[in-house]
């Protein structure tokens, strides 16, 4: 689309040939046009050399790293690893001018006098043409660097990649481009989605990508598939939401592209399905080379759906954004609090699929994560000669991935991933391995939309991951954690169900006792529901305490209240678990009777001893027996702020009110 201009830029680079410098927004296809270019030229992968420069840049990474085979006698680099190596003919930089300094004025030295000093050895830079790429406005960045100013002066060529308008119409004839052969039912959606993309772009602050255009095209039209009737609904639509770059918007998305659909109004109403009713035939739906997974792709909807809907509450949408990364399938990432199960939902999905454990590469990321760690480590047999990787130990041979933790990396483990990603080939030394991985699940607490801001390394990753979603629950009420519960213990009895409940309502209250945005997360709940059931067991008592619940506060993420839980635990109880605090009130009772039988004990003890002895003795029985009077009174004190409308619980209290006045009397007796 609208590529006039830079292809006859692209002819007078090449005819010269001289450098090129292509910049602007982010999803314009930028290096995909470069490559497409050079394909129609004739030049095979082999000649075209394709990095990506960024934060993480580094000089021993440009050169193509150092020559281990000389190592013990000079600092040299192995070039044959680097776009100086003789094959290449075209070198394609990307995110050139995210890199520091240090690797941009060597880079200005090399591209000036094409000629690279290798320790002692003159290096012929071979490639005629460097084709560099950028998000940035080079013009903003060479005011602050020199480094910058002098490198953007070896690029004679230079054109703003940006399309003249962003309206439906632009991305009609874009998608007429992507699917040319699309049926009278495929053409009706091509309109009707950009209206709605257009629309989506109206105030100016977002503008969809045309990579993010072609996306939704895939997700909309997939969503009828998935759906079992090839139609198109105005449900399908919805499935935008999934887009990499729609986390821009907030919960209005849905109401924004209800409103340019026909009816406009309810995405729900009848009249609006009848106005929105598209059959599509098979030319309408991408083929993609790299084929289905393990299960076949109509079966994939029911069996992720039915599986995760079985362990899991508030899991509509990461159903339908796994089921689209799965169907189509293409990388996804989840993002969101902690605690949450995101890598456990996405293990249950690909197991159901039929992946077993040795055949799903998980791997956690951090900020300890290198590229070293990333591509399988050293191959130790070769490490005297050059510097390969024992790729078969990385997520390269994997069909399905699952990458832990992916924000907290260094952009010098992001930008190789992001490398391969683009391009789907590993070059371990001078060998190309190629990327298995058909899909690749990336999980992280953080939020991208702020790491995006700040690191261009993960902007641009985040550009390889079609589909993501934020998981995390649309409420954190007691009935959330009820359910939460149920599906873990769906066999519970009467009793266990009861505890639930009660402890549903005390984390439901906890929540309430923070600063806004902390909830409970799902994982803390069960372990400190699992601590509580177990302290009742192990103490041999039938009924829970608050005790029992108070073992909350060792659970991890609880250390930071500040209040007193167990003054907290109790206001919740006074509200929805009466029962606990009478079965409190009755333990403490018990208690209390073991006591003042010691006491008395005591006392008679004391007999037996000369007057000395016996009054020391006495002085301790009587300071226990204040004590004791002092807990008593404390117990009738709370039976008395206790309000209960439940008959059978009255019935309790009035149980509890006779123990502990028969108690109180024994203890005044014996005083």
């Amino acid at each position: 689309m609208f590529c006039d201009e830079i292809a006859d830029l692209l002819s007078a680079a090449f005819y010269e040939p001289c450098n090129v410098l292509l910049w602007g927004p982010g999803g314009h296809g930028k290096s995909e046009m470069a490559v497409a270019a050079l394909r129609g030229l004739g030049l095979a992968e082999s000649e075209i050399f394709i990095q990506s420069f960024g934060e993480g840049m580094s000089e021993d990474r440009l050169w193509g790293g150092p020559d281990m085979a000389s190592l013990d006698t000079c600092v040299r680099y192995d070039t044959t690893r680097s776009f100086l190596a003789p094959q290449y003919k075209v070198v394609i930089f990307e995110e050139l001018f995210d890199a520091p300094a240090q690797a941009l004025l060597p880079l200005k030295d090399v591209l000036t006098r094409r000629v690279f000093m290798n320790g002692p050895e003159r290096v012929e830079m071979s490639a005629k043409v460097v084709i560099a790429c950028t998000n940035k406005d080079p013009r903003e960045f060479a005011e602050d660097s020199d480094a910058v100013q002098a490198l953007m002066e070896r690029f004679l060529l230079q054109k703003e990649v940006r399309w003249p308008g962003y309206e439906a119409k632009h991305y009609r004839e874009l998608f007429a481009k992507v699917r040319p052969g699309a049926s009278m039912g495929g053409k009706q959606l091509h309109t009707l989605l950009s209206k709605v993309i257009a629309g989506l772009n109206e105030d100016k602050t977002f503008i969809m990508s045309p990579r993010m255009a072609i996306q939704s095209l895939e997700v909309v039209s997939n969503a009828a598939r998935i759906h079992g009737d090839d139609i198109i609904t105005p449900d399908a639509f919805q499935s935008i939401r999934f887009v990499q770059g729609m986390q821009s918007y907030t919960a209005d998305l849905a109401r924004r592209i209800e409103k340019q659909l026909p009816g406009g109004k309810s995405v729900d109403s009848a009249s609006s399905k009848e106005l929105v009713n598209i059959p599509l035939s098979e030319q309408d739906f991408s083929h993609h080379n790299a084929g289905p997974l393990k299960t076949p792709r109509r079966e994939i909807p029911k069996m992720v759906r039915e599986t995760l809907e079985s362990r899991f509450i508030h899991a509509d949408e990461i159903v339908q954004v796994l089921t689209h990364a799965f169907f189509q399938p293409c990388n996804v990432l989840l993002w969101g609090p902690g605690g949450h199960g995101k890598s456990d939902m996405v293990m249950t999905a690909l197991r159901a699929l039929g992946y077993e454990e040795d055949e799903i590469f998980l791997q956690s990321f951090g900020e300890g994560m290198t590229e070293d760690r990333l591509w399988g480590g050293p191959n130790i047999a070769k490490l005297d000669v050059c510097l390969e990787y024992d790729t078969d130990r990385s997520f390269l041979p994997y069909e399905v991935v699952i990458l832990e933790e992916i924000l907290d990396a260094s952009s010098q483990a992001l930008l190789p991933l992001k490398d391969v990603l683009t391009r789907r080939v590993f070059m371990n030394g001078n060998q190309g391995v190629p990327m298995m991985s058909k899909s690749i699940v990336a999980c992280t607490n953080k939020d991208p939309r702020q790491f995006a801001k700040d690191s261009d390394a993960v902007k641009a990753l985040l550009e390889r991951f079609p589909l993501q979603l934020e998981v995390r629950w649309p409420s954190y009420e007691q009935t959330d954690y009820e359910a939460l519960f149920s599906k873990t213990h769906p066999d519970a009895g009467p009793d266990r169900r009861k505890l639930n409940r009660i402890y549903a309502h005390v984390i439901a209250d906890l929540n309430d006792e923070r600063d806004a945005g902390f909830h409970v997360s799902p994982r803390i709940a069960l372990g400190g529901l699992r601590l509580a059931a177990n302290s009742v067991g192990r103490h041999g008592r039938r009924k829970m305490i608050v005790e029992d619940i108070l073992t909350i506060r060792n659970v991890q993420g609880m250390e930071s209240y500040k209040k007193d839980v167990e003054a907290m635990i109790r206001s919740a109880l006074l509200e929805g678990g009466v029962e606990v605090l009478l079965s409190d009130i009755d333990e403490r009772a018990g208690r209390l009777q073991g006591k003042m039988e010691e006491i008395n004990a005591k006392f008679e003890m004391a007999k037996q001893l000369d007057d000395e002895a016996r009054g020391d003795v006495n002085d301790e029985a009587i300071t226990a027996m204040v004590d004791l009077m002092s807990s008593m009174d404390s117990l009738k004190h709370e039976l008395l702020h206790l309000q209960i409308s439940d008959p059978a619980l009255q019935k309790w209290k009035k149980r509890s009110e006779t123990l502990v006045d028969e108690l109180a009397t024994e203890i005044e007796a014996g005083s």
